[in-house]
């Protein structure tokens, strides 16, 4: 049987802190630019010392893995194993998936590799992450794998609250005066990923009315696997304890997870971020 490693960035929270097939799993960290300095990994830096609101060259900045580092990587995994399958968070967001993608290709005919967009990150992408190492466990083929994870994905919806404008500017999401504008005017912009997509979907007015969509955002759904919350630096403490309350009593059989913002997360959407993803049960996926 062929050895299937699993390749996850790591804008990745996992819902769960132990799950089988977890050794197959190795992580590519995304380095920081910070005041004219590099941070291999983030490094000693933290989501609390990141400001709100970002401008100029000494900005701090996320810095995917270059094609030659996920070479690299993968390189190194192919003396483990014998196929490596990749998961990158959406392709919207930064050059991660294109980097990881343009290694793979130069390692053809020396190293299976097969690169997916999840169109998801944090939570979302370690759910998936989850899931193809417990299949890889359970004895499943690269084709297989490769299979049920894209449908999953296609079944993991993920929103954003972003107040911290300046920092989807800075990745080249929205433009720079829409991001200016929209923090002078305290904007509390609601985003979903659709169709490889970061879309604007909804405004905030206060920070009380987050709960209150996120809540109605997964009443949609009528067959939900898990729920995960990603939580602003500092935490909305009393929104996620009501929108915690509302998902264990409405979805008894659904698990629920709570993820403290990352700092490579932060970086893309600012320690303001607030997230939800909803995971629908697929009837055929282990």
């Amino acid at each position: 049987m062929r050895k299937i490693g699993v390749l996850v960035d790591n804008t990745a929270q996992f819902p769960r802190h132990s799950f089988p097939g977890q050794n197959l799993i190795r992580i590519a960290t995304h380095d920081v630019a910070l005041n004219g300095k590099i941070y291999p990994g983030g490094d000693s830096l933290k989501v609390s010392q990141l400001p709100p609101s970002i401008r100029g060259q000494d900005a701090p900045k996320l810095l995917p893995p270059t094609p030659e580092k996920f070479n690299q990587i993968l390189t190194s995994m192919g003396s483990e194993f014998d196929e490596v399958l990749v998961l990158a968070h959406s392709s919207h967001l930064s050059s991660t998936f294109q980097n990881a993608s343009l290694a793979a290709s130069s390692l053809q005919g020396r190293l299976p590799v097969v690169v997916i967009d999840t169109n998801t990150f944090s939570a979302g992408l370690g759910m998936l992450a989850q899931l193809a190492a417990q299949i890889i466990h359970d004895g499943a083929n690269l084709g297989e794998v490769e299979h049920v994870v894209r449908q999953q994905a296609a079944h993991t919806y993920t929103i954003v609250c972003c107040p911290g404008l300046s920092y989807l500017a800075q990745n080249g999401i929205i433009d720079p005066a829409q991001a200016i504008t929209g923090e002078f005017l305290s904007m509390m912009p609601v985003f979903s990923f659709e169709d490889e997509r970061l879309t604007p979907i909804e405004k905030m007015r206060n920070i009380r009315n987050i709960s209150e969509f996120f809540i109605e955002f997964v009443e949609e759904f009528d067959n939900l696997h898990h729920i995960a919350v990603v939580q602003s630096v500092p935490p909305l403490l009393p929104e996620t304890r009501s929108m915690r309350q509302v998902f264990l009593e409405n979805y008894p059989q659904t698990s629920y997870s709570e993820h403290n913002l990352n700092l490579a997360t932060a970086l893309l959407f600012s320690p303001k971020m607030v997230g939800l993803i909803a995971v629908e049960t697929v009837s055929d996926i282990v």
